[in-house]
């Protein structure tokens, strides 16, 4: 009552280039490889005729007994991928100019096409992990998972019919000419013991759980929710740097012109009369309007910007001040408010040139220098004295990018944000009413194994250097991590590197301490840490962690993970680490591929990473306020933006019109949620409100009214004189 096949090994190929030729390689390598016997067996008895051609005599001739007899002697497909003939031990002359690949669910669909869909069972999968790999073998587990997700996927989506799924190896052994350099088996041996025994790796773990779950079935916790924000949520977008662009409107020209209609149809200038000279306005501005008229189109209620700190203090200090850039940040930042949109603006954003920074403070050591601190502070009280009458919302510092920081210039950068949060808070609060904070870079760091000790020790670490660093002087106990501390003293002792980490006086602490309004974070995608070394390349000595990626993640065109789940454990850590502040998630973007015109994994992007600040807001009481888009358009961030930018003009992208969707919507209603109204939020600041923005127009107005009614009163009194006296 059993069932008898062969197993046969198999590679994946596919072309160089999508083209006939190419495409008829790679039919000749599998035919090669895996046709050589299975097309006799499960097809016809015989050869692969592209074998047959290129071998000629070389290769035997079945007689047509011999056909009838070797045809279908297969109960099943036996396949075995990945195992034996995996990268680096094929014959590199059975790829016939191709490129392998390791996709076994087109393998899947090809064996099933090809040999009239017979029932597959796979007997050998598998990778494999460098031999010095001890139990935690990540690089295992995600190959693992690549390979039965794609398996499943072949069965559902592709009704290929696979019956079975096994693993190679149950444990670790001699893997033939590669000795034991590598490592395949569920169960680590330690070649070197005298025993001998198998213990279980996290790969081990792993395939159990997958075995119990039959396959990868939805978590509760994965699945979208329905409700809103509250009714004051911010809904952003954000721009790095908006386009300054100051070129003088027609209307400030004091010559006189002539138009030459009858010959040149061109304005002639008249020699020697001008006009008096006026005073610029916001609306000599063109640039602004089409900009604030793409916002109004998004239905935002925020827009975050950055300054460029150079453009308006070019010396560093305030001897020479460009009072030209100042005014037209001045004017874009009102016409914002005119249109309800809150400016939310940085002081100070990371650039490639001189760090964003003015050159005379990058040529003399930029925030390694202390003079930085002060210049900064100086910067800061000329922006709040002359914008901090239509700004309300402020960022300090955005996105510092810590991999590129050095100690000390993070120790003067944390002093330059509490001076200038303190000089706000003391000179401009109690006037402007506004709130001020510092923004972070706060990626998800997930251990690669979750079945590990070591792996969480090194998610944590990681996350206390990249996020903890900035943020526990700030929003913490004032001086930075323990784990930071503790970490470098063990590797100043035992390593040749010195790194030194500033210590702050009590002073210092209690200035930095509490100087914030809010907690801003902006957040991309999600990263996974392994302790073990696997690959050099990707291996950080510094914090003795292993980056890996989870290959069955989906992925931006630059490689960034989509990840949705990681945004709602970062504001799940924030709250955990620093309690109820209020937060924003400052900055949420992926980049795209330009050809496309359909952004389909932005709008995917969008709806689920939202979709998860809704389920930190309702579910984990996290406090969060505000969510940004990154990025507006695509002419100062290519390839993130909402708006494409073709030819001097700009297009919005269908995600676009999906985050206007959401925020119409206040988040994700359903058919059975009653309609909630919000109120109109009452508007503060006089500069906010249109009747004292537009006085000098109003009052204007007003005249021409009052003018009319009398003009028209005179009119009807004296054309009834008139009538009377004729009468």
């Amino acid at each position: 009552g059993g069932q008898v096949s062969i197993a046969l090994s198999s590679h994946w190929i596919k072309p160089q280039a999508m083209t006939e030729q190419d495409i008829q390689e790679c039919q000749k390598s599998l035919d090669f490889v895996l046709g050589w016997f299975a097309k006799p067996i499960f097809i016809d008895g015989d050869y692969p005729q592209s074998m047959k051609n290129n071998l000629s005599s070389l290769l035997p001739e079945f007689s047509d007994a011999e056909k009838k007899y070797m045809k279908g002697t297969a109960d099943f497909f036996a396949l075995s991928f990945g195992a034996t003939l995996s990268f680096q031990l094929l014959d590199s002359q059975m790829k016939f100019h191709q490129l392998e690949s390791l996709s076994l669910r087109q393998l899947l669909y090809w064996i099933s096409r090809e040999y009239n869909k017979p029932k597959i069972f796979i007997v050998e999968n598998s990778w494999f992990v460098s031999g010095s790999t001890k139990r935690d073998d990540a690089k295992y587990i995600y190959y693992l998972k690549k390979f039965i997700m794609e398996t499943l996927k072949a069965i559902r989506y592709d009704e290929v019919d696979v019956f079975g799924y096994t693993v190679w190896s149950l444990m670790d052994g001699f893997e033939w000419h590669r000795g034991y350099s590598i490592r395949r088996g569920l169960f680590y041996v330690d070649f070197q013991s005298h025993d001998k025994k198998f213990l279980p790796k996290s790969s081990a773990l792993f395939y159990q759980k997958l075995i119990e779950r039959n396959g990868f079935p939805p978590l509760p916790e994965n699945q979208p929710i329905d409700g809103k924000f509250p009714c004051d949520f911010a809904w952003g977008i954000v721009d790095n740097y908006i386009q300054v662009d100051t070129t003088p409107t027609q209307f400030l020209d004091t010559n006189v012109y002539v138009w030459d209609v009858h010959h040149t149809k061109k304005l002639i200038k008249v020699d020697g009369v001008v006009t008096p000279k006026r005073k610029r306005h916001c609306v000599d501005f063109a640039a602004i309007r089409l900009q604030i008229s793409l916002l109004q189109e998004m239905h935002v209620t925020h827009f975050h910007f950055s300054l460029k700190w150079s453009l308006i203090l070019p010396l560093g200090n305030l001897s020479q001040i460009n009072h030209t850039f100042l005014h037209y940040y001045q004017c874009f930042v009102s016409e914002l408010l005119r249109v309800n949109i809150t400016p939310v603006v940085a002081l100070w954003q990371p650039m490639a040139e001189d760090q964003g920074l003015p050159v005379v403070l990058a040529k003399y050591g930029a925030w390694e220098n202390p003079e930085t601190v002060q210049a900064f502070v100086e910067y800061a009280k000329l922006c709040f004295k002359n914008l901090g009458h239509h700004v309300k919302f402020w960022i300090t510092m955005n996105e510092p990018y810590v991999r590129n920081l050095t100690y000390t210039a993070g120790h003067n950068l944390l002093k330059a944000h509490a001076k200038a949060w303190h000089l706000y808070d003391k000179e401009f609060r109690r006037s402007q009413k506004g709130k001020i904070s510092i923004a972070l870079q706060a990626d998800w760091v997930e251990p690669a194994c979750p079945f590990s000790k070591n792996d969480q020790e090194v998610a944590d670490r990681v996350l206390e250097f990249d996020i903890g660093w900035l943020a526990e002087p700030i929003f913490g106990n004032g001086d930075y991590p323990h784990v930071m501390r503790e970490w470098l003293h063990q590797r100043n002792s035992i390593d040749l590197y010195n790194f030194h980490l500033p210590y702050f006086s009590e002073e210092e602490k209690k200035l930095i301490q509490g100087s914030f309004d809010f907690f801003a974070l902006s957040h991309y995608t999600t990263i996974l840490v392994d302790w073990e070394k696997e690959d050099a390349l990707k291996y950080d000595h510094y914090l003795q962690v292993q980056m890996i990626k989870d290959i069955t993640w989906l992925n931006s065109p630059s490689r960034a993970a989509v990840v949705p789940w990681g945004l709602r454990k970062m504001l799940k850590w924030v709250k955990s680490k620093y309690g109820d502040v209020p937060v924003y998630i400052i900055a949420n973007g992926i980049d795209d591929d330009q050809n496309m015109v359909q952004d389909k994994l932005r709008v995917y992007y969008i709806q689920n990473y939202i979709n998860e600040a809704l389920k930190a807001y309702t579910l984990d009481n996290v406090n969060l306020r505000g969510y940004f888009v990154y990025s507006f358009n695509d002419r100062t961030a290519p390839k993130y933006g909402l708006y494409r930018y073709i030819a001097n003009q700009y297009e919005p992208k269908p995600s676009m019109k999906h985050y206007r969707e959401i925020i119409d919507d206040n988040g994700f209603p359903s058919s059975e949620t009653p309609d909630r109204l919000c109120p109109e939020m009452l508007v503060l600041c006089p500069e906010c409100n249109l009747f004292q923005t537009r006085k000098s127009l109003l009052a204007f107005i007003s005249f021409i009214f009052f003018a009319f009614i009398v003009t028209v009163f005179f009119i009807i009194y004296y054309s009834r004189r008139v009538e009377r006296r004729y009468k």
